[in-house]
């Protein structure tokens, strides 16, 4: 199994409870994950909220993967929310400073709230998304590094963006899907799959798993493709701690539905209130289905990752803890959970 460090760039808490820059904290974060051995890091998108902090993964990703050596990826850079041949060129760009550590992941977006504010139609996301998608495949099969589009949205002739992609043989793309069907259908396409079941238990991510695994042995393509599954992480041999991560992990909770369902109290910056939900996990689920627990806890809990085909977690630490904490577990967790497992596998 392989572990890769997903940097959330959240803020659960009002402004003024943070001393330093996220982004000084998250240069540090990628750095350590680096030092201790993750496979990978991870970038989010998202605009317009306090909550995630996120503007641009492409930009992030150059950004923290600079002078570092593990793998790089986007999750997810949201095609419908902006011009095709200006992600074909911020793509390209970021592949060429990043090598072969570059991997684009790709999303049609989640929260409305977003696609409202800046006067996209969220209903035309999957469309938007689709189309995109389809678009990029072409210019980067092209010879001539050029592809035309012809759809309700955009049309363009023969359009050549530069830079040029280094090469698609060399980037691998990662496909963001929660359904059973659209996991089976991008697997199913040849796209490696990022999915993410939130707080659900495991029950729920294993018809996910043989939807891609399905769709793999479907393709008949012969790539490589693998699924990573997003889960909060935080490995501590205090129980006072645990509990103190499960609080935050609520709040987190809170936040990320009001702005799925579009229900979030937002002020005019964007700062949404933590209110409790009508329904919502109780603390006992919120620790059994995530990753949190003692280094033995979790490294039973991965067990049945592996168990079901998955071959990465991509593990999130800063869902709401300090810098200091999020460094602190996740050196417990490189070397009381990464190492031995590490070790058991060979």
């Amino acid at each position: 199994m392989q572990f890769g460090l997903f940097l959330s760039h959240q803020r659960i808490h009002e402004p003024s409870a943070y001393a330093e820059s996220l982004f000084v904290e998250k240069r540090r974060e990628a750095e350590l994950a680096d030092e201790l051995g993750f496979d990978m890091i991870w970038m989010p998108e998202h605009h317009l909220i306090h909550f995630m902090q996120a503007p641009n993964a492409l930009m992030l990703a150059q950004y923290l993967g600079q002078g570092l050596s593990l793998r790089v990826g986007t999750m997810a850079t949201l095609l419908p929310l902006r011009h095709p041949l200006i992600t074909a060129a911020e793509v390209a760009l970021t592949a060429s400073l990043l090598g072969d550590r570059f991997e684009f992941g790709v999303g049609r977006g989640a929260y409305e709230y977003e696609f409202v504010r800046l006067g996209v139609p969220f209903a035309d996301a999957p469309q938007r998304f689709t189309d995109t998608l389809e678009f990029l495949e072409e210019l980067w099969a092209s010879e001539s590094g050029a592809a035309s589009m012809s759809t309700e949205v955009y049309d363009f002739p023969n359009a050549a963006p530069w830079p040029r992609m280094p090469g698609r043989d060399k980037l691998r793309v990662w496909y963001a899907a929660m359904t059973r069907p659209s996991v089976l259908k991008a697997a199913e396409a040849g796209y490696s799959v990022a999915t993410w079941p939130f707080i659900r238990p495991m029950s729920a991510l294993e018809p996910i798993a043989e939807a891609f695994h399905e769709g793999v042995r479907a393709n008949r393509l012969g790539k490589k493709q693998e699924l990573t599954v997003l889960r909060a992480t935080f490995v501590s041999h205090s129980e006072e701690e645990i509990e103190q991560r499960i609080d935050e992990a609520l709040i987190n909770h809170r936040i990320n539905q009001r702005l799925h369902h579009f229900i979030q109290n937002a002020d005019e910056s964007g700062v949404v209130r933590p209110d409790p939900l009508d329904e919502e996990p109780s603390r006992a689920e919120v620790r059994e289905n995530l990753l949190f627990g003692t280094p033995e806890e979790v490294i039973e809990k991965l067990r049945a990752y592996e168990a079901i085909g998955v071959d990465q977690i991509m593990t999130t630490f800063d869902f709401g803890p300090e810098h200091a904490a999020v460094a602190r577990s996740m050196r417990l967790f490189a070397d009381e959970v990464i190492a031995p497992m590490r070790s058991a596998a060979k």
